[in-house]
């Protein structure tokens, strides 16, 4: 499920900064293995320790000053940073992990919304998701 992406920034590692206009993160899921045997009268699955490769779609608003993403790229210690949501906060929430781009969208400019220039993004994730609460 997407959801606005106000005050949110996405950094791709290296630096480059752009507005998150609209953002879908996956749930986390593990695999499984089936332990059925003949005797038996159900399926029987065992969870595994390795939790599935998620994706995240991003929407970023287009920025003149940061190259667009390219399908294939390495991105590591991407962060997404949300709006802050507690007055007195110095920092809103992050989520940092490694990735690369599996796909992009051709930018794309909406004249009928106030979104502007937009691109969409499509990142697998490679690593773990490091969590770091609003400061």
């Amino acid at each position: 499920m997407a959801v606005e992406g106000v005050g949110a920034v996405f950094n791709d590692g290296s630096g480059n900064i752009s507005e998150i206009v609209s953002i879908s993160v996956p749930g986390n899921e593990v695999k499984e293995y089936e332990v059925t045997t003949l005797a038996d009268t159900r399926e029987q699955f065992k969870k595994s320790a390795m939790y599935v490769a998620q994706e995240c779609e991003l929407t970023l608003r287009y920025n003149p000053e940061v190259p667009p993403l390219s399908t294939g790229s390495d991105l590591s210690s991407a962060v997404i940073t949300m709006a802050k949501q507690t007055s007195g906060s110095t920092s809103g929430a992050t989520y940092t992990f490694d990735s690369f781009v599996k796909s992009t969208s051709p930018i794309v400019a909406d004249v009928a919304s106030s979104e502007g220039i937009i691109e969409t993004v499509v990142l697998r994730i490679t690593s773990a998701v490091v969590f770091a609460a609003e400061a």
